[in-house]
């Protein structure tokens, strides 16, 4: 799995790492490593094929058992069906459950956030403030971007530099 570091962590530090999926065709994922009192690092992003998707989940899992596990929700509306017959994100989302339950981790250790709140918090504009910038791909890494910072405020992390200037 590639990486991409931007710092690392104090030594002594208890350290979290989170990760976010964003789940579709093309799905976008994200791997932070948090320190309390700390900025998040970014460790690796990236858009990933349904084939590859598992891996990724199951080499975190096997590396960092302890990794907080960070979801968009998908729901079937209405309008979802008017715009798409395709079931990939509810087949992903089925995907990660069995793989958590692989790991004996509990599905309910899947923290399930809606799309809108992540967007609505952390908008384009606020992912180049903070410097969490993916490039390339169609958005979907950058959406589980957003579920990550999301999580990490719900859970304590403040971000201070969004309210800098």
């Amino acid at each position: 799995m590639p990486t991409k570091r931007k710092a690392e962590p104090a030594p002594t530090a208890a350290v979290r790492r989170i990760i976010a999926i964003d789940p579709g065709l093309k799905t976008g994922m994200c791997i932070f490593e948090l320190v309390k009192d700390q900025e998040p690092m970014l460790i690796w992003s990236g858009e990933i094929d349904e084939d590859g998707y598992a891996d990724v989940i199951r080499w975190q899992l096997t590396h960092y058992p302890d990794t907080e596990v960070v979801c968009e929700i998908f729901k079937i509306t209405m309008e979802t069906a008017k715009k798409t017959q395709s079931a990939w994100s509810l087949e992903l989302i089925g995907v990660l459950k069995q793989t958590m339950r692989d790991f004996k981790r509990p599905v309910e250790d899947i923290h399930f956030q809606k799309p809108a709140d992540a967007m609505n918090m952390f908008p384009n504009t606020a992912l180049h403030k903070l410097e969490y910038w993916h490039r390339g791909g169609a958005g979907h890494a950058l959406d589980s971007i957003r579920h990550a910072l999301l999580y990490m405020a719900k859970t304590g992390w403040k971000p201070i530099r969004l309210l800098r200037d």
